[in-house]
């Protein structure tokens, strides 16, 4: 698994890529290039943003997980309905009955 430094290369290199392959698509629809040509690279360019997007995603997970000290939002105690029911009968609501 790569750690900060290392996805942070995968970055760079990748927005190289993608910057090659934009003009690439950009020079294929100046110089009149067959539909199945610019097809062929505008699908290439958006792989190569997919990825972008994963690695973004990655780098971004790996630079959370070196912060220190993250605190997490604290999450409610979940309440049962016997908690409920007790805590009703607690403050003098109605008595519970039972039939025999």
């Amino acid at each position: 698994m790569p750690d900060l430094a290392e996805m942070e290369l995968y970055r760079l290199e990748a927005r190289g890529l993608i910057a090659r392959a934009e003009e690439a698509v950009r020079a294929l629809g100046a110089d009149g290039a067959c539909e199945g040509h610019r097809l062929m690279a505008a699908q290439g360019l958006t792989a190569m943003r997919h990825l972008n997007r994963i690695i973004e995603l990655h780098h971004n997970r790996l630079a959370a997980e070196a912060l220190p000290n993250v605190a997490t939002p604290p999450v409610a105690p979940r309440r049962t309905w016997l908690a409920a029911l007790r805590q009703r009968l607690a403050i003098g609501g109605p008595a519970l009955e039972t039939r025999v």
